[in-house]
């Protein structure tokens, strides 16, 4: 069961990583578009702000849940070294369950500000552009970002628990072949 729903999870984090990316790069194309009319016919491209502010929370909030899945997250692992490797397992346990409890209480505001922005009708600036989906779809990335942070709570509590270090990118990596 475990092993199942960890290869869901790392399969949903990469799909949602790669959208992520691609809208960055859609953004950047429109960007440097906007910049070389501008420059060669003096005619920006009409609402390129509107895209770009809209884009930038659901490209970022895509790519945190692979970045908490592989743990990639930053740390410091000097007081683990000292006091040794059953210590470092229980300051595992501990940052992942307060990574988790961040992204919980994240999400817990993120879904009233969505639905709040899907009630009222917000729009963008020159597009017109409602506002309340693209919370919507960042309130969806951080959620994935909450059960990514599961998962890895899950493996450092199993790690603590048999005494082995859990080797997060060797898992990953053997999940991402069978995509």
């Amino acid at each position: 069961m475990y092993s199942k729903l960890y290869r869901f999870t790392d399969r949903l984090t990469h799909i949602l990583a790669l959208l992520g990316f691609a809208g960055l790069l859609l953004l950047a194309c429109m960007v440097a578009l906007d910049v070389l009319l501008r420059f060669l016919f003096s005619y920006p491209l009409r609402g390129v702000n509107d895209v770009s502010a809209v884009i930038m929370a659901v490209v970022i909030s895509a790519c945190i849940p692979k970045c908490l899945m592989l743990k990639q997250n930053i740390s410091i692992d000097i007081l683990g070294n000292v006091l040794g490797p059953f210590a470092t397992r229980i300051l595992n346990v501990f940052s992942s369950l307060a990574v988790f409890i961040f992204f919980a209480l994240m999400l817990s505001q993120f879904i009233p500000y969505a639905q709040a922005s899907l009630a009222g009708g917000e729009k963008t600036w020159v597009l017109g552009w409602r506002l309340g989906p693209w919370w919507a779809a960042t309130t969806v990335m951080i959620a994935a970002a909450v059960l990514a942070q599961g998962m890895v709570l899950l493996t450092d509590i199993a790690a603590l628990i048999s005494g082995k270090t859990p080797d997060v990118a060797n898992h990953a990596d053997e999940t991402q072949t069978t995509l």
